[in-house]
């Protein structure tokens, strides 16, 4: 059988180099849909499916916290009390270890760096089963002494972009918040840390953190993001390790100072679970299963587009064929000998295909995997092909091979021997009016149409956003973050540094003003506040909370946020003047009606001491911090009057000038006046606004890609089609023009069938965009899902290109020469 398989295979291939045309237009369009659909399933097994490069993943389970029904959200949250009477149980757990990720700050000669980091317990890489490309990982003696282990781990990826790989890098110290720590192991290549998404760069053994926080051992009454992760014992069932961890919960829980965290805010008893955690701790999931999937059924479509178009080159070439197939049926070949080989070329041309769609896929999936890194928090997504990648494409491959090649398979086959040798036999006897190929070009039409409309619209999205009023200027304004956390820098002094930040930029050619805030317009992180007016006026009303920003008085001259009524801040509000505050006009329309708010008082906290109130000076206008969400309501206070001094601020610049020029400058200028404070995300607004749409720019790039491709290849197939009917019917065109038809009425025939199929794919297409608008409902943004305009848009650019493809051969059949036509008859 395997002999006769690869004489199947070698007849395929020798069949297949004699027509070089059919050959490239098969491998290229099958290229396409299986590359395509590799992409996409590469992003979805890096971010939904993979597990963790470490041994035995499956043991591994997340010790979660939930209250209610199981079907309710699960939580890692944990304490270190918890943590320690879970892992006193070793019947059921090999072992069980805490993980913590933050950011931390690491001097280095160009000033301080920001890496990700994370704290673990000293079993950590032990238990995991951490592979090391150098040195060693934890152990369970760091544990036991806080801060008697100042040692570190760093990732393979910082060892290379710090060191450049050196050997000779253990035992080294790094200077990690001030703090110096020796260097006693790398990471093995491969592990992004126990979230996938963020990449790790350096761990620190949990004894530091209890050192340096003292309260974090007796932090009872809250729990904080420190998930737990246990090996349950080879031989024990999970079932069974649950069990007991819900009666270990019970009992920790009826402790006296516990008791406050067994039931939810409404009354709902918490119970402990155990979750899988041989994925990670991800967060991408939720955030991209929905997109990813959306993306997936996307490629779907234009694969079985190119499966259809496929299917009719096979279906011409088989017509093409139909005497080679009589001539093998009458010296006694069966029907399924022959099926069975029509079927090996169909798999040799998608296994070459999908060979060819893997390349294709390996450079699209780094593409797209580089769009996730334009974030403020850029998402790391190791998209190499893997096992999964290569099994999904061969199979894929296979099952492409086999739809699109049956149905030829058995067409070519089942025309009479009789007639198919009968010299001078035409191919159109054989064909009906309203064929099987017209049937899948109108269904290739169709689903041209939707991924056109659906791509339409997030395009049109992602423009919407793009240009939305945000209430600021975003031309010419760069800013960065002056971020001074875990650092010995003295918080007293980040204000006064700032202003010697500021001033030093100020003095540079180009540079129009410059701030300092605490946070700047579309920035997401924000610490939501109650506040209160001691005499509020007629009207006023109340909402659930509002947001704090604290600013230098050049912030709304950098920003170009304009003034309403009032004042801006002056360089006269200092600590030691009145204290003041200028609100944005939802403050003033929520809290001050229909009143003037200049002059009146407001305060922090929802029963207001006057004493400590804020008198409003100014009212600007508002300005978004997300695209999506209306402007939020803001109060603006001096920085200098405030009694905690931030350690982390946002410095913004505008220039009269590209504002990306002057980077290394304000780099340059801080690093003059120290070299503990780090610079970092240091971008234009105008970048800083395109980070914010990494998903909507994800999801228009890509659809944009699939829709154009399903339109080529839908197209093409039309073309295909007209194309042969023309050759096919050659011989009656000549009669015709020969007995008086004019060349016009044979073009515009021809363009009556392509119409006819185009109009068909078009209406049909129509319904499903109608109801398949639905799946991107979610991620559109001022526009409605079944937009007119983007329907029309859609259609008329499908059927200006389907008017091309009948065209052409239309053209064709029109120039035909009766007397060469009929002097070969």
């Amino acid at each position: 059988m395997m002999d006769t398989v690869w004489k199947d295979v070698q007849y395929a291939l020798r069949s297949l180099r004699r027509t070089p045309g059919f050959t490239a237009a098969a491998l290229v369009t099958l290229a396409l849909g299986i590359g395509a659909n590799t992409t996409i399933f590469s992003l979805i097994e890096a971010v939904m499916l993979r597990t963790l490069p470490v041994s035995a993943p499956e043991e591994l389970q997340f010790v979660a916290i939930g209250a209610g029904g199981r079907g309710d959200a699960m939580s890692t949250a944990s304490n270190y009390p918890w943590f320690e009477r879970v892992r006193q149980r070793t019947d059921v757990f090999t072992g069980v270890t805490a993980f913590n990720i933050r950011d931390f700050k690491i001097a280095s000669e160009s000033g301080a760096e920001r890496v990700v980091g994370q704290y673990v317990s000293g079993n950590f890489h032990a238990l995991i089963g951490v592979a090391m490309a150098l040195g060693r990982g934890f152990s369970s003696e760091d544990d036991r002494a806080p801060g008697s282990s100042p040692f570190a781990v760093i990732s393979y990826d910082y060892w290379t972009r710090r060191f450049n790989r050196r050997t000779d890098i253990i035992g080294q110290t790094l200077a990690v918040g001030g703090r110096p720590l020796t260097i006693v192991g790398v990471t093995a290549s491969g592990l992004y840390g126990l979230q996938p998404g963020r990449s790790i760069d350096i761990t620190l053994p949990l004894s530091i953190r209890i050192q340096d926080e003292p309260d974090f051992l007796t932090w009872l009454d809250s729990w904080t993001s420190m998930p737990l992760i246990a090996r349950v014992k080879p031989g024990i069932d999970v079932g069974q390790a649950e069990s007991v961890l819900q009666s270990v919960f019970r009992e920790h829980m009826s402790l006296p100072e516990t008791q406050g965290f067994s039931r939810t805010p409404d009354g709902r008893l918490r119970f402990a679970s155990l979750l899988p955690a041989a994925r990670g701790h991800n967060q991408l999931r939720t955030r991209y299963e929905l997109p990813l999937t959306v993306l997936m059924s996307m490629v779907g479509a234009v694969l079985l587009i190119a499966c259809i178009n496929v299917a009719n080159l096979l279906f011409v070439r088989g017509t093409a064929r139909a005497s080679e197939v009589a001539i093998r049926m009458s010296v006694g070949a069966s029907r399924p000998r022959l099926v069975r080989q029509f079927l090996t070329e169909s798999l040799v041309l998608a296994v070459s295909g999908g060979a060819l769609g893997l390349v294709l896929a390996g450079w699209a999936t780094r593409f797209v995997a580089a769009l996730f890194r334009e974030n403020q928090n850029p998402i790391v997504i190791n998209a190499q092909p893997d096992g999964a990648v290569l099994l999904f494409a061969t199979a894929l491959s296979v099952l492409t091979g086999i739809l699109f090649g049956l149905t030829p398979a058995f067409g070519a086959t089942r025309a009479s021997v009789a007639t198919a040798l009968k010299p001078g036999t035409s191919a159109s006897g054989m064909t009906r009016r309203w064929s099987g190929r017209y049937v899948l070009v109108v269904a290739q039409i169709a689903m041209g149409l939707v991924l056109t409309f659906g791509a339409a619209l997030l395009v049109r999205t992602l423009q919407n956003l793009q240009h939305v009023d945000g209430g600021f200027n975003t031309g010419n304004v760069l800013v960065f973050a002056l971020d001074a956390r875990d650092t010995r820098f003295p918080a007293e002094r980040v204000v006064s540094l700032c202003g010697d930040v500021l001033d030093r930029v100020r003095s540079r050619a180009g540079v129009l003003s410059a701030s300092c805030s605490t946070m700047s317009p579309i920035d997401t992180a924000m610490e939501g506040r109650a506040i209160g007016i001691p005499t509020p006026p007629p009207g006023a009303g109340a909402s659930d909370v509002v947001f704090a920003n604290t600013v230098t008085p050049e912030y709304f001259e950098t920003f170009g946020i304009q003034l309403v009524r009032g004042r801006l801040f002056t360089t006269q509000d200092r600590s030691t003047s009145m204290r003041v505050a200028i609100v944005n006009e939802t403050v003033a329309r929520t809290y001050f009606g229909d009143a003037d708010p200049i002059g009146r008082p407001l305060a922090w906290g929802r029963k207001p001491n006057p004493s400590q109130a804020l008198t409003v000076v100014g009212v600007v206008r508002d300005a978004r911090h997300s695209l999506r969400e209306s402007p939020p309501a803001m109060v603006y206070q001096p920085l200098e009057q405030i009694l905690e001094p931030p350690l982390n601020l946002t410095a913004a610049v505008r220039t009269s000038g590209d504002p990306g020029l002057v980077t290394g400058v304000v780099r340059a200028d801080v690093l003059a006046l120290t070299r503990d404070v780090a610079v970092s995300w240091v971008r234009t607004m105008r970048q800083q606004i395109d980070a914010a749409l990494v998903t909507e720019r994800l999801l228009a790039t890509l659809s944009t890609a699939f829709g154009v491709l399903a339109l080529l290849l839908a197209c093409l197939g039309l073309y295909g089609v007209i194309s042969f009917d023309v050759t096919r019917r050659r011989r009656d065109i000549g009669i015709r023009l020969a007995l008086g038809a004019t060349r016009t009425t044979v073009l515009a025939g021809v363009l009556r069938q392509a119409g006819t199929i185009a109009i068909a794919g078009l209406g049909l297409g129509l319904v499903g965009a109608w109801f398949a608008s639905q799946l991107v409902a979610d991620f559109l943004y001022g526009l409605p899902p079944r937009d007119p305009y983007t329907l029309t848009a859609a259609a008329l650019a499908l059927a200006m290109t389907a008017l091309v493809a009948g065209y052409l051969p239309a053209r064709r059949a029109a120039h035909v020469d009766p007397a060469v036509t009929l002097r070969a008859e």
